[in-house]
């Protein structure tokens, strides 16, 4: 009776020790990160700057894998591009960062609200530019202003100033 109860145990242990790597797995992601693919790329995106405020330069991290092998892609040319509900455009381009096949960007949004997403990536500058679906993500306000009061000028006064003439007479 031990023994089945011993093998029974085991089984079990070695059916819950996926769902326990995929649980410990799933912490490991950026918050915020989403995935897409595109015809050869597996393609991780998240901002590295929390909360994503208007006005405010918001870093993307751009991660990239080919789809088939799952090597990272160095040496590869992209863009995230963005369109507020009011029309407002950026775009950015990506710049490859020391972590193989990683890449970041800025975009500075200058308003607040809901922004549609797009990239465009490809492995070198033979290939054609592959699009991931677009996305959305919604920018908050940007914090409060700082001081606005009339700057002082640190410069002193080279305008000369005029004085009375004391040697004219007054005419009457």
């Amino acid at each position: 009776m031990t023994a089945r109860l011993a093998r029974w145990s085991r089984l079990v242990l070695l059916a819950a020790v996926p769902f326990l790597a995929a649980a410990c797995e799933a912490d490991s992601r950026p918050k915020g990160e989403l995935r897409f693919v595109t015809d050869s790329f597996s393609v991780r995106i998240s901002p590295e700057t929390r909360p994503t405020r208007a006005l405010e330069p918001i870093t993307w991290v751009v991660v990239v894998h080919d789809r088939k092998t799952g090597t990272p892609i160095q040496g590869g040319q992209g863009r995230i591009f963005a369109t507020s509900k009011d029309r407002k455009s950026i775009a950015n381009g990506l710049e490859e960062t020391g972590q193989l096949g990683t890449y970041k960007t800025n975009l500075m949004y200058v308003t607040a609200g809901l922004w549609a997403h797009g990239l465009q990536f490809r492995r070198d500058s033979t290939m054609i530019l592959q699009r991931t679906e677009d996305w959305t993500q919604d920018i908050l306000s940007a914090d409060e202003p700082g001081d606005f009061s009339t700057p002082m000028s640190s410069t002193p006064d080279t305008t000369p100033a005029r004085k009375p003439d004391s040697t004219k007479r007054k005419v009457r």
